[in-house]
């Protein structure tokens, strides 16, 4: 414990930040780039994603049986390939590219069973192009991937192997518990209905690294080899516990089952990034996905709707985990982001996103050394980077400026 006679928000980070470097709980990028060169592919480079399969299962929550050809897209391997293609000639000489809804139905479909890959649209054949593609253009691209939601129509399906809460009684407490609308027990085991797969329960995180060294493994048979993997909910949705009997699970063996997890993606494939970021994941993953759309503003907070928000997050860690952000957010810029692009075109974000992709390449492996608000009405804002690099946000007019400039 520490004490600070004096200070506001920025002292209280680097306090804190000081206990991490000290605890272990720091590990910087260049650490990470030192034992994966592969990282360095993260810094100042644009991510991007592709979809395989949107399927949503008919009778689910989501499915819209009034439109029905709404509920599901598909785009082949080979019209990816071709997309990716179209990025080149566009100029982005370089992207990181996750890949998702590439599961035998699409995206959050039966998981934990994700094979074979979706045979409309290439299969195991086309999966493989893909990954060749990649290489050949010269983009890092690696897998969207889930192993929390169990759901009830996976060919894996047990309920034995599902989290269980601690009694039949009351609602589910698993979370998200009552966050969503379509929840429910059956016995003793939550159960709910949010995603396009329709009704799941939660896998034992014990169980994970089974059904990801089983679906890797049968990637790699085909001589596909994604070159990360990107681990959904992991480093947002706390840890789980199981209350039964026959597998128990306490919320530090699922901490340490998901960090298994990313020791496994991080030895066998490369990249591990995962959604949100939880500080405890921090020695674990290299990227994390934006918490923009958690913070004040968003309906996620009805109590606190006119926060303001400040970097702590990027007072601590911006030099230890590449965190994605829309470059069309000009707080993007004040954190030292790496920009994320949508599925779909770029054409309006393309000059944003290389600023501050240059931006990012400038500071990505560096500490935000300050953040002050530059006006009473706290409009004005600004962030500054070991070696001198500023940013500065304008609200009112919308604008930034970085000094000294970058060129893209």
């Amino acid at each position: 414990m520490g004490f600070l006679p004096k200070g506001g928000y920025v002292d209280l980070a680097k306090r804190y930040r000081r206990y991490v470097m000290d605890s272990g709980l720091f590990v910087s990028l260049q650490t990470k780039v030192a034992r994966k060169p592969l990282v360095q592919n993260l810094i100042g480079t644009p991510f991007i994603g592709s979809s395989v399969l949107r399927n949503k299962k008919p009778g689910s929550v989501n499915y819209d049986a009034k439109n029905p050809d709404s509920n599901r897209r598909l785009t082949t391997f080979a019209q990816n390939i071709q997309r990716l293609r179209d990025f080149k000639s566009q100029g982005f000489d370089r992207l990181n590219v996750s890949l998702s809804g590439w599961l035998t139905l699409g995206y959050d479909r039966q998981t934990p069973d994700a094979l074979p890959p979706t045979p409309e649209a290439g299969g195991w054949d086309g999966m493989k192009a893909y990954f060749d593609a990649c290489k050949e253009i010269g983009y890092t691209c690696w897998l969207h991937d889930q192993y929390r939601d169990y759901y009830l129509d996976a060919p894996s399906w047990n309920p034995e192997f599902a989290v269980h809460d601690a009694g039949k009684a009351g609602p589910p407490d698993a979370f998200p518990g009552t966050r969503f609308k379509h929840d429910w027990k059956d016995g003793d085991i939550p159960l709910m209905d949010n995603w396009d797969g329709g009704a799941q329960g939660y896998l034992n995180n014990l169980f994970m690294m089974g059904h990801l060294a089983k679906n890797y493994g049968a990637l790699f048979a085909h001589g596909i080899h994604p070159q990360g993997s990107y681990q959904d909910v992991f480093g947002y949705i706390p840890p789980d516990q199981d209350f039964n009997p026959n597998h128990p699970c306490t919320r530090t063996q699922s901490m340490n089952a998901r960090a298994a997890v990313f020791q496994w993606v991080n030895h066998n494939l490369g990249i591990a990034g995962t959604e949100a970021g939880s500080d405890w994941l921090i020695p674990y993953v290299d990227y994390t996905t934006s918490r923009f759309n958690r913070g004040s503003n968003t309906g996620t907070d009805p109590d606190h709707e006119d926060a303001i928000p400040v970097p702590l997050y990027e007072l601590v860690y911006h030099d230890a985990v590449v965190t994605t952000a829309t470059p069309n957010n000009l707080r993007s810029f004040l954190h030292g982001n790496v920009p994320q692009m949508g599925y779909g075109r770029t054409d309006a974000s393309k000059e944003q996103a290389l600023r501050l992709a240059a931006l990012h390449r400038r500071v990505g492996l560096l500490e935000m050394t300050n953040h002050e608000f530059l006006d009473k009405s706290r409009r004005k804002e600004r962030t500054t980077f070991v070696g001198g690099t500023t940013v500065t946000v304008d609200w009112d007019a919308n604008t930034v400026v970085i000094a000294p400039p970058v060129s893209k």
